[in-house]
């Protein structure tokens, strides 16, 4: 309880003369004339032994100054003294600290801080005077003052010790900064909360005068007296000129005053006293149940009374009842009123609550600020911070109400949703701040503190559109979170009166271990004004994320994570805005002017990457289109980064060698030539004055379109001439160079190092370029490969390769002529690198027009740019890097070139020069080129191999190929099968070297079929085909015949089109499967052998080949042919393809065939004549597998409609024969009898034949008629329907045959009277000769087989002619469909 002493001196103050005149704080300063500043030093006096004695060294008096020693009771360390000077009214511009910024508020540390409590654990109390710009911390052994307005590190801090001696475990001391009227005088005021000591030092600057006597006394110490069991003092509020109100934890209210009605120092305690204390004293046992734990006080305020000279003190206690003094400064009190508003408070609070959950929470007053200005005259406007407590919940909301009389209504209740707290207060609390002039409300909460808008919402017919454009209907909030891991601590608040235009409003927070906060607000927005002064927006977060998250010791957290949700739209919009304002550095944040452009670049490198950092780790994931625009951007900061420094090494080379630049540098015209909209304004009152540092500041967001200009800046330089030296051209053409190089070099190099940073998949890039189908399609085109720049590469690359070799040549500029050279090797990489980028990318346009650029414009580089500027490095004697270039690229065939063209360059070197040395370095050079080869067949494998050896051939030096040092046997071995072009160069190496017999005879086989067009050469390769197959037979098992195998059963599948699955390879030889398909064609080759041979006596007395085709035609083309032009061109077709040795397709032989007419004598002059049918079907059957089906079954069906109409049935139908056997030898005679009787022939002999038997007369109607049958082999319409014509001509004459002739029947009896001679032949010829003859005539060669004297009759011929014709046959085992394999 209270001492005695302090109520009888609180009495006796009350009882003075009322009718003297009060002493104002102003007149004590003028009983003391101010001593002048000391001139000694502070390190004349030596720091007291007992300094840090927890200020036990003083005896304290109650309510009187103690007489200890002055060395033991105060310390002072920089203790700053203060000139009559007027008092400061805020922060000067200074090195403060700016934590983050939006556009409702500011947060920035201050510089003035004591470096005893910076980085320290220490805890501390800090308390204000903002009027005064003066702060003070208590320790627990200490007090430090110090001026927080000063616009740096205080150089001087004022330390006292404390007197009372607490333990750690203590609360802190509570305090305040007092100040002796209007003068720059002030005082320090501790309390210590578990004793209830006092002390108070009147003046600063008295204190330190009388550190230097030790018997004048310098400080008044008291107490509140004694206190409850358990009790502390928990607050001490400043009610101005009327002293402080102390506030207990059992709830009691007492008024502290530090003077006595004469003004000097003395320190007074009263009580104050309620209705419901009246019953005890304040300090008795009655009392303290009076104030009942219920009454515990939330906050206590003070302002002005409507009495005079009065300060109306009100206080709240955690359960919502509101209390009203009248108080003075010599301790008189009135108590006023009470009013209890927890109903009003609860039911507003759960007025949008669910019925049923009603009356389950709780509401817990934890602090209130009084509103400015009144709204009525007699009513008290307080703004309240509640917490509603339920079961798992937790919600804080700021209430306004209005108190009038002993009534109050809550006028409006303002929910704080912007705070997501992680875990739920058991006891809540928190503190509320409500600087002048009263828009913004601070409210520091669990580690956070929430910036809230109190300002009325205007009413307006534009409320509506204002929610649907999403702003909200509450005023604008905001949440500051502050670092988990800094374990951030405040120490204490302090509100700021501003009175600038602006009406901000600013409050300080003290934070333990860091420094002070200042926090500043904007007023409330306007309607007009844009969406972010509204609410929190995806801007906003991210824009204090990107600039403030870096900050060096930053205790404020950026992330949003369970904080804020925004869309991926909101989003993406508020990532590109901020990103192009970095480029452009149209931010306030950002520095233009003053800072060094490297300094101001890599800040912004900086932002970009916390831009992206905090994008990926708590907003929405981007599309990909956005991501890609975000690199791009850092990608254009990182390359014009690069670009200044080359600019500025450029003017610093100048500055030392002046003589050496004819010209300004080039980055200078390349600004000056850029047109006006790409270019921002220079503003020379805001110290803009160079126009190349504006770009790089505001413009390099344009990177792609000035980079261009290098080429045409370059090229208008070197049209317009005049007087313009080679060597500025030179200059220029270097400078070109280093522009392009540095910028697209860096670029490309960022790209690569970075994209998994901004959440692309890294494996999509090759060599800086994103890989086909990897996202082209939703992309605009990428600022590396613009239109322009790619031209532009290109001629540099060209001119620079071009100008250097020429002047090096010349032996001018040699050095720059030299650097030209070095560069060039790296702008053709980058050449490269463009054209690939810009042609994948329309490729994959959905644009049609640009998908067909894009063909083109990779065409040309294919055949253009790639493999010739690659090779050109070689001009310039840039092999290597030529080399490394064609590998980076996979571009094998100019790496071959290039590799042949440096060994054939080194071995003549070699062999012609006189000097050791050189012949040495020759030798060394070739041996690291037969390295590459062999590496490159490691590396590359077949790609490498197929150009390599290619080169051998391209050279005409295929010869070597065979040569014992070349480099890769089986790589050889695989080019050459690789290709069927190489077949015979394959079927060298086969025997040669691999010794693989039958893949040498499988690859021959399969040139004459698919590349031989002459038909004797054919007859060689497949002889010496089947040779090989022969010699295979004969050749051992080696251990390599697995590896054979399976090459030669590729082989066997590509000629014959046949494979393991559909031979039974137990019964089927593949190898003799191949020596019968070799054999047959060899066959089909022998028939037109015979066909030549035929002609050959005509054709021998020709003058050329024309005339030798017309005196063919004037042989073979005349009679019926002389109707059907197109058959007579058929036939002309033939004859041409004969005379001049070329293989005759299968379906054009039988044309020569079948379409063949002349004088029929007395006897055949050759085997061919009389029997062109039976060789055309026969050639037919031999390429039946050859040629597709459509083709083979329309040329059957013509061959037996050309026979059948090639006999006079209309003769024969009015014929007279003298006996059956004179008209069945008749028959047997005519061209469908003879024909017939070869196909038994044939049959007997093979049954690879039963392909080409007839079928009924009838079916042969309309062969060769149509389309569909003719397209495969003439794909013009043009060529077919003239021989459509005259097939159909062929057609008529069938039809009459049939209709009027009796051709059905005749044919029918041909065919019997063929089977018939066949017999009589047969038993002739046993009986003459025995059975070995006819077995040797079955196994006779082609001429015997159709001799009329020497023919045996088939076994597969004994059905009769009916059953042949009614197609019986075609469901035989020798079915044509079964023999198909297409």
């Amino acid at each position: 309880m209270f001492s005695p002493e302090a109520t009888i001196h609180s009495a006796r103050s009350s009882g003075r003369n009322p009718r003297r005149r009060q002493r104002k704080d102003s007149d004590s300063g003028r009983l003391h004339p101010q001593r002048k500043r000391s001139k000694l030093s502070d390190d004349s006096f030596a720091s007291p032994s007992d300094a840090h004695a927890n200020g036990n060294s003083s005896l304290l008096m109650n309510g009187h100054a103690s007489s200890g020693d002055v060395d033991g009771s105060l310390v002072l360390v920089n203790m700053p003294v203060r000139d009559r000077k007027p008092p400061k009214r805020g922060i000067k511009d200074d090195a403060s600290i700016l934590l983050t910024k939006n556009d409702n508020y500011s947060v920035k540390k201050l510089p003035s801080f004591p470096a005893e409590l910076s980085n320290s654990s220490i805890p501390f109390r800090a308390f204000t005077l903002p009027s005064a710009g003066f702060a003070l911390a208590l320790t627990s052994t200490h007090a430090l003052a110090w001026d927080y307005t000063a616009p740096h590190v205080p150089t001087k801090t004022l330390t006292l010790p404390l007197p009372f001696g607490l333990k750690p475990s203590d609360p802190l001391p509570l305090g305040a900064v007092v100040r002796n009227g209007p003068t720059n005088e002030f005082g320090v005021l501790a309390l210590a909360p578990s004793s209830g000591k006092i002390t108070f030092w009147e003046n600063v600057d008295s204190a330190e005068t009388r550190s230097h006597f030790p018997q004048r006394h310098q400080g008044v110490d008291g107490s509140v007296g004694k206190l409850y069991s358990g009790e502390v003092i928990t607050g001490l509020v400043d009610i101005e000129h009327a002293g402080y109100i102390i506030i207990f934890s059992s709830g009691r209210l007492a008024q502290l005053t530090l003077r006595d009605s004469q003004g000097r120092p003395s320190i007074t305690v009263n009580a104050l006293q309620t209705p419901s204390s009246s019953g005890g004293s304040f300090f008795s046992f009655t009392g303290f149940l009076g104030s009942t734990i219920r009454k515990a006080i939330a906050s206590v305020k003070s302002r002005a009374s409507t009495s005079k000279g009065q300060m109306e003190v009100i206080a709240a206690t955690k359960n919502g009842v509101f209390r009203f003094w009248d108080l003075s400064w010599t301790g008189q009190q009135v108590f006023k009123k009470e009013v209890d508003m927890y109903t009003q408070i609860i039911q507003a609070l759960e007025a949008g609550t669910a019925p049923e959950l009603r009356g389950q929470h709780e509401a817990h007053i934890l602090d209130f600020a009084i509103m400015e200005p009144e709204k009525e005259q007699g009513i008290v406007s307080l703004l309240v911070l509640v917490a509603l407590s339920g079961r798992n919940s937790l919600d804080h909301s700021l209430l306004e109400i209005d108190l009038s009389g002993n009534a109050g209504m809550v006028s409006r209740a303002i929910p704080l949703r912007t705070l997501h707290e992680t875990q739920l207060s058991k006891e809540p609390t928190g503190t509320l701040l409500l600087p002048y002039p009263g828009h913004t409300a601070l409210v520091q909460l669990s580690g956070a503190i929430v910036v809230a808008s109190v300002a009325e919402p205007e009413e307006s017919p534009d409320a509506q559109l204002l929610s649907d454009s999403g702003r909200p209907s509450l005023p604008f909030q905001d949440t500051i979170y502050f670092r988990q891991d800094r374990h951030v601590h405040f120490s204490g608040y302090g509100l700021e009166r501003n009175t600038r235009k602006d009406r901000q409003s600013s409050a300080l927070v003290f934070v333990q271990g860091y420094g002070i906060l200042h926090i500043s607000t904007l007023p409330p927005a306007t309607d007009d004004e844009q969406v972010g002064r509204h609410k929190v927006t995806a801007r906003s977060k991210l824009e204090q994320a990107t600039f403030f998250s870096t900050v060096p010791g930053n205790v404020i957290d950026f992330s949003i994570k369970s904080r804020y949700t925004f869309g991926q739209e909101e989003t993406e919009n508020a990532a590109e805005e901020i990103s192009f304002g970095i480029l452009s550095s149209s931010f306030d944040f950002i520095e233009k002017v003053a800072v060094p452009m490297e300094e101001q670049m890599s800040k912004r490198s900086d932002n970009l990457r916390n831009l992206i950092s905090h994008l990926r780790s708590d907003y929405p994931p981007l599309s990909f289109k956005v991501t890609w625009q975000l690199l791009w951007n850092a990608e254009k900061l990182a390359a014009a980064r690069q670009l200044w420094r080359v600019y500025e090494a450029r003017l610093r080379d100048q500055e030392i060698h002046p003589d050496a630049y004819l010209e300004r540098p080039l980055i200078c015209d390349l600004v000056r030539n850029l047109h006006e909209r790409y270019k921002t304004p220079i503003r020379p009152e805001l110290g803009e004055t160079d126009p190349v540092r504006q770009f790089f500041v505001k413009d390099i967001h344009h990177l792609e379109i000035i980079l261009p200009w290098a080429w045409q800046t370059l090229r208008m330089f070197y049209i317009d001439k005049k007087d313009k030296t080679r060597a500025a051209v030179m200059q220029r053409l270097s400078e070109a160079d280093d522009v392009v190089i540095s910028t697209l070099e860096t670029g490309v190099k960022f790209r690569v190092e970075n994209i998994e940073n901004y959440g692309l998949d890294p494996d999509s890039l090759r060599d800086g370029v994103l890989k086909p189908g990897k996202g082209y399609d939703l992309l605009p085109q990428f600022w590396t490969s613009t239109h322009n720049l790619v031209s532009c590469l290109r001629s540099l690359s060209d001119v620079g390769r071009n100008m250097a070799a020429e002047n090096f040549e010349q032996g001018t500029r040699e050095e720059q002529a030299m650097k030209i050279g070095r560069d060039n090797a790296r702008m053709v990489k980058l050449c490269c690198q463009s054209h690939i980028e810009r042609s994948q990318w329309m490729l994959e346009h959905s644009d049609p027009r640009k998908v067909d650029a894009g063909m083109k414009l990779r065409a040309e580089y294919d055949i253009k740019v790639q493999p010739l500027h690659i090779y050109g490095l070689l001009e310039i004697g840039l092999v290597t890097e030529a080399m490394n270039l064609a590998e980076n690229y996979r571009d094998m065939p100019t790496l071959a070139r290039l590799i042949w063209d440096e060994h054939r360059y080194l071995t003549h070197h070699k062999a012609t020069t006189s000097s050791k040395m050189e012949e040495a370095e020759c030798q060394v050079k070739l041996n690291r080129i037969s390295e590459r080869i062999s590496r490159y067949f490691d590396t590359y494998g077949e790609d490498w191999a197929e150009a390599y050896y290619s080169r051998y051939i391209a050279e005409h030096k295929a010869s070597r190929l065979f040569m014992k040092d070349i480099v890769n046997q089986t790589a050889l071995t695989k080019f050459l099968r690789a290709d069927p072009s190489r077949a015979k160069l394959s079927w060298i190496n086969s025997v040669l070297r691999e010794k693989d017999y039958k893949g040498a005879g499988a690859a021959l086989f399969g040139t004459w079929k698919k590349q031989e067009s002459n038909a004797w050469c054919k007859k060689v390769e497949l002889s010496i085909s089947k040779l090989s197959l022969l010699a295979q037979q004969q050749e051992a098992p080696s251990a390599n015949d697995s590896e054979a195998d399976l090459h030669f059963m590729a082989m066997f599948k590509k000629t014959t089109g046949e494979s393991e699955l559909s031979l039974d390879l137990d019964t089927v030889d593949p190898v003799q499967r191949l020596l019968s398909r070799a054999e047959e064609q060899l066959e089909y080759a022998g028939i037109q052998d015979k066909l030549y041979q035929r002609i050959q006596p005509i054709v021998s007395g020709a003058l050329d080949s024309d005339s030798a085709i017309q005196l063919l035609i004037d042989e073979f083309g005349q009679g019926k042919l002389t109707d059907r032009p197109a058959h007579q061109q058929l036939l002309r077709q033939g004859f041409e393809d004969m005379i001049n040795n070329r293989v005759m397709e299968p379906a054009l032989l039988v044309d020569v065939l079948t379409l063949m007419t002349y004088e029929e004598g007395d006897a055949p002059r050759d085997a061919l004549e009389s029997n062109e049918f039976a060789f055309a079907l026969r050639a037919l059957a031999l390429s039946w597998n050859d040629m597709d089906r459509t083709t083979r079954d329309s040329t059957l069906r013509i061959i037996w409609k050309r026979l059948l109409i090639r006999d006079d049935w209309a003769a024969m139908n009015t014929a007279t024969f003298e006996s059956d056997l004179k008209k069945q030898e008749h028959l047997a005679y005519t061209w469908a009898g003879w024909t017939y009787q070869n196909l038994l022939r044939m049959l007997e002999a093979n049954s690879v034949f039963g392909v080409i038997r007839p079928g009924k007369v009838e079916d042969y109607i309309g062969a060769g008629c149509t389309n569909g049958e003719l397209c495969i082999r003439f794909g013009s319409e043009d060529l077919r329907s003239p021989i459509i014509n005259d097939n159909l001509a062929d057609d008529e004459i069938l039809q009459a045959n049939i209709e009027k002739h009796g051709l059905v029947r005749w044919f029918d009896q041909a065919a019997v009277a063929a089977r018939e001679f066949l017999e009589v032949e047969k038993e002739r010829i046993a009986a003459t000769t025995g059975v070995a003859a006819v077995q040797a005539a079955a196994g006779g060669n082609d001429d015997d087989m159709y001799d009329s004297e020497s023919e045996s009759a088939s076994a597969n011929a004994e059905a009769s002619a009916s059953d042949v014709f009614e197609g019986d046959d075609e469901q035989s085992g020798q079915d044509v469909e079964m023999q198909d394999d297409e």
